[in-house]
């Protein structure tokens, strides 16, 4: 009865030692004939209830636009420090940014520009990517990182799309002299569409299309449009590109036929008057150093 007894007392003042600890001491009896044995058994409390961290942020922004994340933790007991990650594909995850009270706020040397802190504290941090561009294409992390226990971390994940670059050229067409050749470059993603337009009606002139795969998961399309020189000539058409509801689109200025034929005037003559210059430097260069070795022998034979 008295073990017994003792026995409550003991489990009593364990329990009320445990609360106020990082360990729990659980008492384990074992009773032979003879005598009763009571141990412990040591085991680690549980991390103390932290409140879920409150994430906000972009999931897709246009190409070029900034893009913002934030995280808030209500109870930022224990937190030493704040670091904002990157994790990309099959890439080891980066470190962009860390904010502990001791060190301040620290953007890593490569995203000096890119990544800016508009809050930082240990309970409360917010980051800016600048000028987002396909690369930027990932989910961000953010980890509060709590003494003595494991970090805690919350993820949101970045869609980047839109048309990045467009550009455009117009060239003779390579087989047939009254033709011209109208070329437009497109990239963005998802893909874009290229649709030629003139006097905002659909040209249906058929036109041959390149796809390039880029290393940033964008795409390239350039479209080669051949057009009679005699329709066109001295007018504009349109390239006009579509990627998931943006659409950019750009003016070709398709040459007059007396420019054409300038041009290839011009180039005519331009050849052979640059052959003449260079006989003519040549013959110069060739005449100025016969003179000189000229005056050189009279003045040997007038010294002997």
């Amino acid at each position: 009865m008295n073990a017994f007894v003792f026995c409550i007392i003991l489990i009593f003042f364990v329990r009320k030692h445990s609360a106020s600890t990082a360990s729990v001491f659980l008492p384990v009896f074992h009773r032979n004939s003879h005598s009763l044995f009571i141990g412990f058994i040591v085991k680690p409390q549980e991390a103390p209830y932290l409140s879920d961290i409150v994430a906000q942020g972009a999931t897709a922004v246009e190409f070029g636009q900034d893009a913002s994340f934030s995280c808030a933790l209500s109870d930022a007991s224990g937190v030493k420090q704040v670091t904002w990650q990157r994790v990309r594909n099959t890439e080891p995850v980066q470190t962009l940014a860390t904010y502990s009270d001791l060190f301040k706020d620290h953007v890593d040397d490569q995203y000096v520009g890119k990544v800016h802190f508009t809050a930082a504290s240990v309970n409360s941090t917010s980051i800016e990517i600048k000028n987002t561009t396909f690369e930027d294409e990932a989910c961000y992390i953010c980890s509060f990182k709590v003494y003595p226990f494991q970090p805690k971390r919350q993820t949101m994940c970045l869609t980047v799309k839109g048309i990045s670059e467009i550009t455009a050229s117009v060239n003779p067409a390579p087989n047939s002299d009254p033709d011209v050749v109208v070329s437009c470059s497109a990239t963005g993603k998802p893909a874009p569409t290229i649709l030629w337009k003139s006097a905002e009606k659909e040209l249906n002139f058929g036109s041959s299309n390149f796809t390039t795969f880029n290393k940033d998961s964008s795409t390239t399309i350039t479209s080669n449009l051949t057009l009679p020189l005699s329709q066109f000539h001295g007018k504009y058409v349109e390239c006009v590109t579509q990627s998931d509801g943006i659409e950019k689109s750009v003016h070709i200025l398709v040459p007059d036929e007396d420019d054409k034929e300038n041009k290839v005037t011009l180039r005519n003559y331009i050849i052979p008057m640059l052959v003449l210059i260079i006989i003519s430097i040549v013959i110069i260069v060739t005449c100025l150093h016969s003179k000189l070795n000229d005056k050189k022998d009279q003045k040997s034979a007038c010294m002997a």
